[in-house]
């Protein structure tokens, strides 16, 4: 899905109520640029369809290279998306964020059911587990709950206070000497949410309950971050803003690659309060090495250069409502892409996460509640169980946020975690700034590494009334990119659009955003 596992993070931060720097997936242009990297940490690069560059940068592909600068322009912060381009994975079981360990017998799959070696599972739950090998009964009780299965039999006995026999389309069986169970049943037993993610072949399982009652009383830091950020959310703020970036894109591979520089600016003028944001950004491209690269390939039509040219500088228009959840883009560079070059064009954030079970109103409320723990709450009620990843990700940011995890650090606060998924390790911080018992700004950070190989870092600090950032990305051989940018907020009696001008044609393009991201 457009967005999840990235909207997902970022969503994960709102309640502190910073500026969200969103970092997303660029999977929507996937027709124009595809990066992605295998099991054994090499990374590849293609352009769908095309070899080169400017085979990639034709009229053809316009459409998805306009997408992708205004989503871009949009969100602001951008990161490559990773793809894992692999066969299909074994099957594995997530508990609470933690992918577990079986050590002499794998989960299976059995007629569309996912079964696990059931002492492995139970245990995992915390259950007190017996086994009666002569009648093959199978025994788990936890918290006063107790359920009772029998080796190839779909008759389950389920004892919580009162004894019911419930029939199962999944019974027990044995196999290569071990007893194997359905995990959703035996999970869903004992109070747990159950998902599937189909792309990783992993059963999703939340203890909610037991979530929440190791985070209460656990936000007292945030607590004091929430209320810090309201005092910038009281009034609107004028924000003036200023990106700078230079990248570097092979053009080719091998001994044949030539690294081609790109450079380029967006200022940014608009308005801004809690939930709605509206910006006018102004973007400067620097492509001459790029129409020299393509001039020397004997590629660039009459047609290419009218359009590099127009590439060359463009105004956009953004309106971000998250009490709508809906973002509006306009810009005449759409025109290059046989769009509308003065319509709106809609993206409905609240369709795009859906489908991975969050309510991004509900989140959104909570976010301008009085208390981070509330936030983190609605947070664990609406974890997405069919994405693996984005589960773990956001369940490391319920962690990470507690008060335990914060040491204190001279007059700050810092919290880091450190993750390690399929050969890439994310570390990421959140230092907050104090002076006494008062919070005075945040930095926040994080660094992607592939093996032992850095490959992204990113890296935002609000003091006072400025915010800074800088990212950097380093894929050797395909593309490097450094990105700067200062934002300054002041305080305006202004109040941003909360939509377009009435009567302005608006297109929605969130179906074929989703549909290009499927």
């Amino acid at each position: 899905m457009f967005c999840q596992k990235s909207f997902l993070s970022v969503l994960a931060s709102a309640g502190t109520g910073y500026a969200c720097f969103f970092t997303i997936d660029v999977k929507p242009i996937d027709e124009f640029l595809q990066i992605w990297y295998d099991k054994r940490g090499n990374i590849i690069r293609g352009v769908k369809g095309s070899a080169t560059l400017e085979e990639a940068l034709t009229m053809k592909h316009m459409k998805q290279i306009c997408l992708l600068l205004a989503v871009l322009a949009c969100f602001f912060l951008p990161a490559a998306a990773f793809a894992e381009e692999a066969p299909v994975p074994a099957i594995q079981v997530q508990l609470n964020g933690e992918t577990l360990q079986f050590s002499d017998a794998a989960p299976v799959n059995e007629n569309g059911r996912v079964y696990v070696p059931f002492r492995a599972v139970f245990e995992a739950l915390d259950a007190e587990v017996d086994y009666r090998a002569e009648d093959g009964l199978i025994m788990a009780e936890k918290e006063g709950t107790s359920v009772t299965f029998k080796v190839n039999e779909s008759a389950v006995s389920v004892d919580n206070g009162t004894e019911n026999e419930i029939t199962i389309d999944a019974p027990p069986f044995i196999r290569d000497g071990r007893t194997y169970v359905p995990v959703r049943f035996a999970a869903q037993t004992f109070g747990l949410t159950v998902g599937w993610d189909s792309t990783l072949q992993t059963v999703v399982m939340l203890d909610k309950a037991a979530l929440k009652e190791a985070a209460r009383g656990q936000y007292t830091i945030m607590d004091s971050c929430m209320e810090y950020s309201k005092s910038f959310n009281e009034k609107p703020l004028q924000v003036d803003g200023d990106i700078q970036f230079d990248m570097q894109v092979a053009n080719g591979s091998g001994e044949d690659a030539r690294m081609i520089p790109v450079t380029g600016s967006m200022a940014l003028d608009g308005i801004s309060t809690v939930d709605t944001a509206s910006m006018d950004m102004a973007v400067k491209l620097d492509l001459a090495s790029l129409q020299t690269a393509l001039e020397e390939a004997g590629s660039l039509t009459d047609e290419d250069k009218t359009v590099m040219e127009q590439l060359k500088a463009f105004d956009m228009q953004v309106i971000a409502n998250l009490e709508t959840g809906k973002v509006y883009m306009k810009s005449g560079m759409f025109a290059l892409a046989g769009m509308d070059g003065t319509a709106w064009y809609m993206m409905d954030l609240n369709e795009m996460i859906a489908g991975a079970g969050m309510d991004l109103k509900a989140l959104m409320e909570a976010a301008k509640g009085t208390s981070y723990e509330a936030y983190m709450m609605t947070m664990i009620d609406t974890l997405p169980v069919d994405d693996a990843l984005s589960c773990a990700m956001l369940l490391q940011t319920v962690t990470q946020y507690q008060d335990s995890h914060f040491q204190k650090v001279g007059n700050n606060y810092v919290s880091s975690m450190k993750q390690e998924a399929a050969g890439m390790t994310t570390a990421t911080s959140l230092t907050i700034k104090t002076n006494g018992s008062d919070v005075t700004g945040w930095q926040e950070a994080m660094s992607m590494y592939l093996g032992t190989a850095p490959l992204m870092t990113v890296k935002a600090d609000q003091t006072g009334s400025k915010t800074t950032m800088t990212m950097t990305m380093n894929m050797e051989g395909m593309m490097t990119m450094n990105l700067s940018g200062t934002m300054n907020c002041t305080a305006t009696s202004e109040q941003p659009l909360a939509a377009p001008p009435a009567g302005s044609v608006i297109m929605d393009m969130t179906a074929d955003m989703m549909s290009e991201a499927a």
